[in-house]
């Protein structure tokens, strides 16, 4: 940030009454700090922010403004990825529950070709 010293220096009858310095900056405003549009998050709703800024008299509607069309492109986005997110989802829960039923089948299957008693052993049950 470039500065510049403004020393002014006031004197009366030859001698130095008060001295003072001001600090000027010469660097322009930064866009985080002044935006000039308002930004609204995801929630936002309402006549101020969803209504036109004006209406015309023949019952026409009116055209979106850039905010509006802004907002509206990032609502399908978020609409999209959570809807792609929750396909996920269930695609998860779905595979885990049907290997968790072939894992089953697998075992029963084992057990039941398993060798059998013969003879006495099978009537004394």
């Amino acid at each position: 940030m470039a500065q510049h010293m403004i020393r002014n220096i006031f004197s009366i009858s030859g001698r130095v009454s008060s001295l003072s310095a001001r600090c000027i900056s010469t660097t322009p405003i930064v866009d985080g700090k002044f935006q000039k549009k308002f930004d609204t998050s995801m929630g936002a709703w309402g006549p101020l922010v969803d209504g036109p800024d004006y209406t015309f008299l023949d019952g026409r509607p009116t055209p979106l403004r850039s905010g509006q069309r802004r907002r509206a492109k990032q609502q399908k986005e978020v609409s999209e990825k959570v809807l792609q997110l929750m396909k996920e989802t269930n695609f998860a829960i779905e595979r885990h529950q049907r290997l968790l039923h072939e894992e089953k089948e697998k075992k029963n299957q084992i057990l039941n070709e398993k060798l059998k008693p013969k003879g006495h052993k099978l009537l004394k049950n």
